[in-house]
Parts: C-alpha cells; structure tokens; sequence
C-alpha cells in the first residue's frame, strides 16, 4: 500500500514510518524539519520537504505520489505554545491540516489517518477512564483544533466519502521524544535526572496522565491501515499514572535522588486523564503490550546513548 506520512520525521510519525516500511508498504514523509529530525528518515522512504500551511505544494506532493492512504501526524504538539500563540496553532494545526486533507479528497485518497489526542479533547473528565463518547470540552487551543478536525475529517466523508480513522492517543512517550508533547514531562525528567539538575514538577504533581509507549502506538497505526471504515478510537493503556509516581519510578531506574522543585500549574493544562481502550481491542485486536517500567527503561537507554 502507498502512503504519505506528514510529520514522518518527527517522533511518533518516524516510528509510524519504520513499521510501515517494515511492513512492505510503500512510503513517502511529508515533514518541515523544524521539529523533525533528518536523521529519523527511513533509507526506504521518499521524503518531500514542505511546510503543511503551502496549499499548492501540498497539493502538488499527493497529486506526485498519489498516495491510497495519509497518515497526517504533522502538528504544533505543544499545549503550552498553543495557549500563548493561539493563532500561529490554528494555522497549522487547523488549516495545514485541512490543507493535507482537502488535496487527500481531490488526489483519490481512500483513507485518512489522523492523530489525534484523548487528553486534549475531553478536556476535565467527567469519566474515568474516558470512553470515546465522552463530551469533547478541549480547554486549550491544541485540544480545540484537534477536535475542530475531527469534525471536518466527518464532514470530508460525508461529502467525498473519504473515510477516516481518528486514534485518539493518550500521552505516547518513548524513544525520539522532544520535551514539548503531551507526555514530554518523561524527557524533561530523564535529561534533568541523568545531567544533575533539578527537574520541575507543575502543579503539586498530583495530576495524573495514561501513557503509552510509541512502539504500542505504531503498531496500532499498522493495524489501522487499509480499515475502510469511519472509526473513532482511543488508543492508551486505560491506567492513571500521576507525576509524581511518575518521578519516583524514575529516580529509582536512575538510581538517583533529587529533590524536584514545584511550581504553579500550567494553563490549559487538565488535572486527570486516563482513555477507554475496550474499543479498539474489540474492532481492531489491539491493546498496549509495555508496561510502564519497560517502556521507561528503554526511553531512558535511548537518551543514555544520546546524551553520551
């Protein structure tokens, strides 16, 4: 199967890609690299360097590799960001993406695969863990355009049948991660803990998130493919870590001890999260396979070895 991946150099786009190869399907990236990173890019992979916000080259891209499936990760992943440049987020995160899906239903595209986040659109749960019919009351930017494009990916299929599937992460960490995404605090512990400084709690670490680790997360985006059916789903392990248990599992495989200093929680931020998963084990056979020990134990290895 032919796909394009926009975002495919960036963290969870790139382990999206490498499975796909891995899979025998072919594949094309679509990345700016202003967070993606070269290095990232499969040696079998087409790469097409464009920013999502030029219409014309986007258009241009599909109408080249005429793509039967996109898989649209490309995003300005930072809540905090999007709260303080609510306008600069809207305009990639809501007209670059309707930029990829508007050429996607001119160019024959037959589905359309679009990350977006449990987290940021239920906003405060009412629920949990938070089933995919919960109310979706985003209270940051980020969470808005996610939700705003969910509407248009229901609306693209109505009118040009182009079909979706929408995977609702919950916080995805792992290897290759940034410390801006929604699960980033993990990164910003590790290189604070393995360098010596004094990692920052927000909020009394008392908040909780469901992670789920970017190898689970790729693995449900191969099962996904091809599936020519409009689905909605949640994709994370259906269990509330806080962060502050968070930190201590990681002190103890740092085999460190430092206190870490508390500030004022962050706007547009929630104080719990945790997804419903029965769904997408019962229509697609996937549930999460690493415990959160394991995945922080090779998240750390990783950036061991990059940090030297």
């Amino acid at each position: 199967m032919r796909v394009l991946i926009t975002g495919g150099a960036g963290f969870i786009g790139s382990a999206v890609q490498d499975i796909y190869v891995q899979a025998g399907h072919e594949v094309a990236i679509l990345d700016n690299f202003t967070a993606g990173n070269p290095a990232y890019v499969h040696p079998q992979s087409r790469v097409y360097q464009s920013d999502l916000r030029e219409s014309q080259a986007v258009g241009q891209i599909l109408q080249e590799w005429q793509p039967q499936v996109v898989s649209h990760h490309a995003a300005q992943i930072d809540v905090r960001q999007s709260v303080a440049q609510p306008v600069e987020d809207a305009q990639i995160n809501i007209l670059g993406a309707l930029n990829v899906l508007e050429a996607a239903a001119k160019g024959g595209v037959k589905q359309f695969i679009f990350a977006s986040s449990g987290g940021a659109c239920y906003g405060e749960l009412q629920q949990i863990p938070a089933p995919e019919n919960h109310p979706l009351q985003p209270i940051s930017p980020y969470g808005i355009a996610k939700v705003t494009m969910e509407h248009y990916l229901h609306f693209y299929y109505q009118v040009y049948g182009l079909c979706y599937g929408i995977l609702r992460y919950a916080n995805v960490y792992g290897p290759r991660q940034g410390i801006t995404g929604e699960a980033g605090v993990i990164t910003a512990f590790i290189t604070a803990l393995l360098t010596g400084q004094t990692p920052v709690i927000y909020g009394g670490g008392t908040q909780t998130r469901d992670y789920v680790y970017v190898g689970d997360v790729a693995q449900v985006n191969l099962q996904i493919l091809g599936r020519l059916e409009p689905l909605t789903l949640n994709i994370g392990t259906g269990q509330e870590t806080s962060v502050l248990t968070l930190y201590e599992l990681m002190q103890k495989l740092i085999s460190t001890k430092i206190t870490p200093q508390f500030l004022p929680e962050r706007l547009g931020e929630i104080s719990r999260s945790a997804l419903e998963v029965g769904q997408v084990r019962q229509i697609l056979g996937w549930q999460a396979q690493t415990p959160l020990q394991k995945g922080l134990q090779a998240t750390l290895d990783w950036y061991r070895q990059v940090l030297g």
